[in-house]
């Protein structure tokens, strides 16, 4: 773990609330400040450890000795992201304020630090997150983050450029931007997504169903939810697919599975959907239903082929196996 030289640490530590007994001891051993950091970060990954509230006291420690990823962390639990911990959006804001508007470092870890401080503070601004709403900063902070080399800030300066929000729309530099973050890494989260929303909506040109289909599919290799949900979307209305509504399906479990709460709800509309057509296709009677139903139920008994055998006769009244 490398320690971040530059005025960072220093400018937290002004935004991270001191208690008096805690400024009255010494300043941790790098040693001590992993260890806490390590202790940290195991209590908020332990579900059943209800006992999280002295968590932001030790990642305050850290981030005040420079530890980056304990700064990152620490703004995860006052974003709310961890149970038993209640978000913090003033404090927040604040951190990543006086993060991003520091000197820049001069080090790669403390720019990185700085690109992702941007990086929260745009979407703090756009959604209002312990401060007033005001897209014309928050596309700014973006694009600085970007500038900064961070390639997810890149992907979402580039929805701001699509959507007219916080500065002009520009859908061709949009785009250009977006296909040059490709070229540096096709894994960056949501960039094949927007360019398949690109063409899939007609933004900034025709709708281009093949297109979107083809980049959806980019995005699903290298396992974007947003992409497997709209591929999904495309397989169930068939739109430049064959239609299949059991391939649609597997894609939204799979979206789900990654915590895509649209592909969740839209795995649970087309399951009941497939179930109610199914069901109508069944010409056979209620008690023929029935009957099917506990013949499978006991094949799955963990018992021998004989006792299965008894049991359905006695049950059945049938002594042959299926």
């Amino acid at each position: 773990m490398k320690y971040s030289a530059s005025i960072i640490p220093y400018l937290l530590a002004a935004a991270l609330p001191l208690q008096a007994a805690q400024q009255q001891r010494p300043s941790p051993q790098r040693w001590d400040v992993e260890g806490m950091y390590i202790q940290a970060r195991a209590t908020l990954e332990d579900r059943s450890n209800e006992h999280v509230e002295g968590v932001p006291v030790l990642l305050e420690a850290c981030a005040r000795e420079g530890h980056t990823e304990a700064m990152r962390l620490l703004l995860d639990v006052y974003e709310g992201k961890f149970k038993g911990l209640p978000a913090r959006p003033e404090q927040a804001f604040h951190s990543v304020k006086l993060i991003a508007e520091s000197k820049q470092s001069d080090t790669p870890e403390g720019r990185l630090m700085q690109a992702e401080a941007c990086y929260r503070l745009a979407l703090y601004l756009e959604r209002g997150f312990g401060c007033k709403v005001n897209d014309v900063e928050a596309y700014e902070q973006m694009e600085r983050a970007a500038a900064l080399g961070l390639g997810k800030a890149r992907a979402e300066q580039c929805r701001y450029l699509m959507q007219g929000k916080g500065h002009k729309q520009d859908t061709k530099r949009a785009w250009k931007l977006l296909r040059y973050q490709v070229e540096l890494d096709p894994t960056t989260p949501n960039v094949f997504f927007y360019m398949g929303t690109m063409c899939y909506r007609g933004i900034g040109h025709k709708p281009d169903y093949r297109k979107a289909r083809k980049l959806f599919s980019l995005g699903a290799q290298v396992n974007d939810a947003n992409c497997l949900n709209n591929l999904a979307a495309m397989y169930e209305r068939g739109l430049a697919v064959p239609r299949s509504e059991e391939l649609a399906l597997s894609l939204y479990r799979k979206a789900a599975a990654m915590g895509n709460r649209e592909a969740s709800a839209n795995m649970q509309r087309l399951a009941f959907k497939v179930g109610i057509i199914a069901n109508k296709k069944d010409k056979r009677t209620a008690a023929q239903k029935i009957h099917s139903a506990a013949v499978r139920v006991i094949q799955a008994l963990p018992l021998s082929p004989y006792t299965r055998s008894r049991i359905r006769a006695r049950l059945l009244g049938s002594s042959s196996e299926s």
